[in-house]
């Protein structure tokens, strides 16, 4: 119920505090409107008395025409020779008399037109009056409504108005000529303007003090509603006061006890319950078994004398009150540790036993300050240990130091006092000169962006040594939100860096020359291309492929150590102009920027074969350079320019008159490129089993002792309408090279078997044909498991089917390569050694294959021939 009362008070409280501007707002609206509501009252009123006003005027005026006869006003010509008129003198003196007798007119006129202009015809002032107008003078300020006048038959109202005689309120009546029904004049009476509205603000009285009395009404009922309003809120103020005091008492976070000498007061003594609902949770007791204890009596035996000798002084009067942290026993003997603030109830009461006890739970404190100790041990444990240093500095230049760990001696040489506050040195000193302006710099940017500070720098040691550190920290902020102390770590990472150094020098290095890898090749000629675009630039590429056959002869290490002397050699020609490289292991590339022309480049290549032959020549090796030019006119696709230069640099290599060949790539090479991926198109289609050129040719082979045919031997031929016969030596290597060469093989066997079929089907079940098996297609994993499928689904007998490979094999595993081979003797198959003489193999090696014949190339036996000629 209590919780209630409360809550309706302070909506309540709510409730008016939000209705006061709105009431403000509605008092402002009332007396707005009330206010509009009489200007509109004294406006109609006004209104009201001017129309009738005017018809009164109005009526006068057409009652006074009938004095004035349109036959005398007929005969009025507007000119000087009027005065002399009898009709004009009647008229006159009706005017003056009717002006003399009637108080309100002011001026009586008669108004006529003469030549476009209106004059007067007559007027009731004396001739010798300074207002006297004689016939025939123009009226210049003659209104809108007077022209009209002469138009309209009806007496009009006007005024003000303003001439030269004053302001007046006219009534203008026109003059119509009985005869001829026209307007001859207009008869005019002037009001003074002020008398006018004089009488107007007379007949306004009565109406004003209607008005301002109802405002005084509706100011009172206003202020009534003010002062009910007030004393309202004044009422509701108190009901709140008294709900908030519970509210309070009953809800505070503290405990509350009113407590009389060394007891808890009685709810008699007080009129409320002496102990808050608090204060009970605190000491995990009710207020019922708290009045029958006195506190000494729960408090503990260690916090009881000090507390009862500050209690002795307040009761004497020499203190106000008193703090103390004190522990209570709770009823399951466990204690509580509570700050306790001890007061004077009343200042009408400090002679009184009656006090008022505040208590506070801090036992979660007391716990966390208990922790934060054991934390703050073993963070000094952890600091003393600490693989580098921890520190706060000052935000200043010299980042003097407040606190550094012990781990600054191992990293700096220096003890850690001998860099507080800059007592020896400054730790602005031990930073490398080259990094203090960054470092400030990064540090000014991560303050600015409110981000942590990460840097890696040197140090110098106090031996002189330089150190990689990696520093991690960030700002402490003052009250203002400004940067006052740097807090951070510092930690060794040189071990780190000269890794790091390491990786980074085998990411653009060769590994085992030390030249320059591809991968920096590349960004060195992006960059020039960025930065130096119209540069002469060029690529001389050295193919040596046959270096392979180092490896299988002489074993790896040898082609290792080959591949160093040959770097080496290259390496006298490097300049700042010339960058040599290793792009692959046995092809390397010279990088050459602002060359004069392609002869300078020639002789360069010719310089470089030279120095290449002795060397090449003594390991039986082939080469060539292939020189690219680099167009600054084109995009700079890298991908091209390599494969341009590799292709240029093979086909040098090709050269029958030189060793080691040199070509610049061309239009021939270029229409050499577009042919052989003309080929590889056509390869690539019938590879995909589309529509091809591919056909195969039959050479018989001849058996000297019977001179009959006993086998063929299949033969791939190409031919297409783009390119004409395409020579199997072409074609081939280009197969080979891009690995279609596997499901080329496997259409060149289908069409042997075909032609085995049809030898069969003509009675020759005898003769067999052989095939050609690239090593690239015969070390496939699943070579003989597809052969034998096809020598199945085809019908063919494995009988007549020979397989023939080149030399090529023997860069293979041998035990690999018998496997195939035995695997195919075994179910009938014939296995030869094509082209033999023209590799490096030998006729011991031969022997270490399973094989059933070796076809000596002619070549080999034509150099037999010419050596036992000689």
């Amino acid at each position: 119920m209590k919780n209630q009362s409360i809550d309706k008070e302070s909506l309540y409280r709510k409730q008016t505090v939000k209705s006061s501007p709105r009431r403000k707002t509605v008092r402002i609206l009332v007396m707005v409107l009330c206010v509009t509501a009489a200007l509109f009252y004294l406006l109609f009123t006004w209104n009201k008395y001017k129309t009738r006003y005017s018809s009164e005027a109005i009526i006068l005026a057409q009652s006074l025409e009938a004095i004035f006869h349109p036959e005398d006003i007929a005969k009025l010509s507007g000119g000087s020779e009027d005065l002399q008129k009898p009709e004009y003198i009647m008229i006159k003196r009706s005017m003056m008399r009717l002006v003399q007798t009637t108080n309100s007119i002011e001026f009586a006129y008669l108004m006529g037109q003469k030549a476009g202009n209106i004059v007067f015809l007559a007027d009731s002032e004396q001739p010798d009056s300074p207002d006297y107008s004689p016939p025939g003078q123009v009226y210049e300020e003659a209104s809108k409504t007077l022209s009209d006048a002469f138009r309209i038959k009806n007496t009009v109202f006007e005024g003000p108005v303003k001439d030269r005689w004053g302001y007046w309120v006219s009534v203008l009546t026109p003059v119509v000529d009985p005869a001829s029904g026209q307007i001859i004049a207009v008869l005019g009476f002037d009001f003074p303007a002020a008398d006018w509205y004089h009488d107007l603000w007379h007949q306004m009285i009565p109406d004003m003090i209607i008005i301002l009395f109802f405002m005084l009404f509706v100011a009172a009922l206003l202020i009534a509603e003010i002062h009910y309003i007030e004393l309202r809120s004044v009422s509701s103020k108190l009901a709140f006061d008294e709900a908030l005091f519970r509210s309070v008492y009953n809800q505070a976070p503290i405990g509350i006890a009113i407590v009389n000498d060394k007891s808890f007061a009685t709810q008699s003594e007080v009129g409320v319950d002496s102990v808050n609902p608090m204060f009970q949770k605190i000491l995990g007791r009710t207020g019922r078994e708290l009045v029958g204890i006195d506190w000494p009596d729960i408090t503990h035996p260690d916090d009881l004398q000090a507390d009862i000798d500050l209690f002795e002084q307040f009761k004497a009067g020499i203190i106000d009150g008193y703090n103390i942290v004190k522990r209570f026993l709770k009823p399951d003997g466990t204690y509580i540790w509570t700050l306790m603030t001890i007061s004077h109830f009343m200042d009408e009461f400090r002679n009184s036993p009656m006090h008022l006890c505040l208590l506070m739970d801090i036992t979660a404190e007391k716990e966390a300050l208990a922790a934060l100790s054991e934390s703050e041990r073993s963070k000094s444990i952890l600091l003393t240990n600490f693989p580098g240093l921890a520190y706060r500095c000052s935000y200043d230049r010299f980042w003097t130091m407040r606190y550094i760990s012990e781990g600054c001696r191992e990293l700096t040489g220096y003890a850690p006092e001998s860099l507080i506050n800059n007592r020896d040195i400054s730790y602005n000193d031990l930073i490398a000169p080259e990094y203090k302006d960054i470092i400030w710099k990064e540090w000014v940017y991560a303050l600015d962006k409110n981000q942590q500070f990460k840097l890696d720098y040197e140090i110098i040691t106090a031996g002189g040594e330089r150190k990689w550190v990696y520093e991690i920290g960030k700002s402490v902020l003052n009250e203002k939100g400004e940067a006052q102390y740097l807090e951070g770590i510092i930690f060794d990472i040189s071990e780190n860096k000269e890794t790091e150094k390491k990786l980074m020098y085998n990411s653009t290095h060769d590994r085992v020359t030390g030249l320059y890898n591809r991968t920096h090749f590349d960004e060195l000629i992006i960059k020039d291309h960025k930065e130096h675009h119209m540069l002469k630039r060029a690529l001389v590429g050295i193919n040596m492929n046959e270096m392979l056959s180092l490896t299988l002869t002489y074993g790896y290490y040898y082609s290792e150590e080959f591949a160093i002397y040959i770097a080496q050699t290259l390496n006298r020609f490097v300049s700042e102009t010339r960058i040599l490289g290793r792009t692959y292991e046995h092809r390397f590339v010279y990088y050459i920027k602002g060359y004069e022309n392609k002869y300078e480049l020639l002789d360069f290549a010719s310089k470089v074969a030279d120095t290449l032959a002795p060397i090449l020549a003594a390991e039986r090796i082939s080469a060539g350079i292939g020189v690219y030019e680099i167009n600054p006119e084109e995009d700079l696709d890298l991908n091209r320019i390599s494969r341009l230069v590799m292709i240029v640099s093979e086909k040098a290599s090709e050269l029958d008159d030189k060793e080691i060949g040199i070509r610049f790539y061309d239009e021939v090479i270029e229409e050499q490129i577009k042919r052989e991926e003309a080929i590889k198109r056509e390869l690539t289609n019938i590879a995909n089993q589309k529509e091809g050129d591919l056909y195969l040719q039959y050479q018989p082979i001849l058996d000297l002792k019977t001179n009959m045919i006993c086998g063929f031997e299949a033969l791939a031929r190409l031919k297409t309408e783009e390119l004409g016969p395409v020579p199997p030596a072409q074609f081939i290597p280009i197969a080979e090279k891009s690995r279609l060469i596997i499901p080329v093989g496997w259409e060149i066997t289908r069409q042997a078997f075909s032609f085995l079929n049809r030898l069969r089907s003509l009675g020759y079940d005898e003769i067999y044909v052989t095939v050609n098996v690239s090593a690239i297609q015969l070390v496939k994993d699943d070579f003989t498991d597809k052969l034998f499928e096809m020598i199945f689904e085809m019908d063919v007998n494995p009988k007549n089917v020979g397989i023939e490979i080149t030399e090529s094999v023997f860069a293979s595993d041998y035990s690999e390569i018998n496997k195939v081979m035995d695997r195919l003797r075994y179910n009938g198959l014939s296995v030869a050694i094509d082209d033999f003489g023209t590799g490096y193999s030998s006729l011991s090696r031969e022997h270490e294959l399973s094989i059933d014949c070796v076809k000596i190339d002619k070549s080999f036996i034509d150099r037999i021939v010419n050596v036992s000629c000689g």
